[in-house]
């Protein structure tokens, strides 16, 4: 049995989820309420005591980290794998693989700068005192902590917006002969890359691509017209959450002159 412990919003957790609706394998659900903060009680730790999602429990074997997750997953469906059989281009899948460590630190600074800051500003100083001393990375602790203070005027923000637009650049070269990102047919990496692109998206900034780059700009239509993708993504995040996000996302960086370069 394939079991999931993952966030509904959680990008990691989007990330894995595309590749089991895509390989169309039964999984279980075991939702961690992350803004609750149940990735920080007791039973959860003992699970994962990164205190992170996802992890993947198959037969009582836990698996960590969502690219190892999402390879090891695409190995269990029926052939042929989202893995290239070319040698060279499951290298190049891998390679996006660890760049999403990047990435992922990148848009979870833009979640923080904005939707995730209000909802955090909202809670009591002690209760947000309390989840960053729960944090077992202080450095991430410290991270966080600081764009909850700072919103989009944090040092972070940019760092961030660079980052993403380097990995824009890197998928329209990659999409120069194809339609994919390995070629004429959709792979692991389109996967790997969806739930990163799809965060941007959500807080408003699609505008990084579509003003620059059309081969990203069509290959993010054609991503979000697939069933598999719609399937890791509708059931957890609602119209209305969707446009909180997004207003959230636009009131924090769209409005802000500093960040034209990227998103105008």
């Amino acid at each position: 049995m394939l079991a999931l412990y993952h966030g509904a919003n959680s990008v990691c957790s989007i990330k894995v989820r595309i590749v089991l609706e895509e390989r169309g394998l039964d999984w279980e659900s075991r939702h961690i309420d992350l803004p609750k903060g149940e990735q920080f009680l007791d039973a959860y730790k003992k699970i994962n005591p990164a205190m992170i999602v996802p992890v993947l429990d198959h037969d009582g074997r836990l698996l960590y980290e969502s690219s190892v997750i999402a390879e090891y997953v695409d190995g269990l469906g029926p052939d042929p794998a989202l893995m290239p059989s070319d040698p060279y281009l499951a290298a190049q899948t891998r390679t996006w693989g660890i760049l999403t460590l990047d990435y992922h630190d990148s848009v979870n600074t833009l979640s923080f700068a904005s939707y995730q800051r209000k909802m955090l500003l909202a809670k009591p100083p002690e209760e947000l005192a309390a989840r960053w001393a729960a944090m077992p990375n202080r450095i991430r602790a410290n991270k966080v902590k600081d764009l909850v203070e700072n919103g989009a005027a944090s040092e972070y923000v940019p760092v961030a917006l660079t980052r993403l637009q380097r990995m824009c650049e890197m998928m329209e070269a990659d999409m120069a002969n194809a339609p994919w990102l390995m070629g004429d047919d959709f792979s692991l990496a389109d996967a790997l890359l969806a739930a990163y692109v799809y965060r941007i998206d959500c807080v408003g900034l699609a505008s990084l691509w579509e003003s620059r780059f059309p081969r990203v700009t069509d290959w993010w239509a054609r991503m979000k017209a697939r069933e598999g993708f719609k399937n890791a993504t509708d059931p957890w995040l609602d119209a209305p959450a969707l446009e909180k996000i997004r207003a959230a996302g636009k009131e924090a960086f769209l409005s802000d002159d500093r960040f034209s370069a990227y998103v105008g």
